[in-house]
């Protein structure tokens, strides 16, 4: 059990380096093309929702309350499906600032559903 909050809480600086380093390279918009470090960061924000998912079931994320029972699950999953949607609809137009914009949606939803300590905000 401890692993796997350990996994879901180390995969999370991942996800935020990776989705600010496709943040940049969409913006830069030098490539028409997706390189695949931007699937394996996608890849990568899949495995966090998934371990997320997993903990929400066994620890009974439902019973813990307002923000992790209902707004830190709905804002992650939302957060990921815009990241998806984007880098698919990117890769079928060739518009990497499609990429960034669906990126930056997804960041600034990641930020407002991590529970933060408290002393953070």
């Amino acid at each position: 059990m401890e692993a796997l909050v350990a996994a879901h809480s180390g995969i999370r600086w991942l996800v935020i380096v990776g989705l600010l380093v496709v943040l940049l390279w969409a913006f830069a918009g030098k490539q028409r093309h997706q390189p695949t470090w931007v699937r394996i960061v996608g890849g990568l924000f899949s495995l966090q929702v998934l371990l997320g998912i997993v903990l929400y079931v066994i620890n009974e994320g439902w019973s813990q309350g307002g923000f992790i029972a209902i707004w830190h699950p709905i804002g992650m999953i939302a957060a990921l499906a815009a990241f998806q949607i984007g880098t698919g609809r990117s890769r079928s137009e060739s518009n990497p600032r499609m990429l960034g914009i669906a990126t930056l949606i997804s960041i600034v939803l990641v930020l407002a559903a991590v529970p933060w300590p408290r002393g953070m905000m």
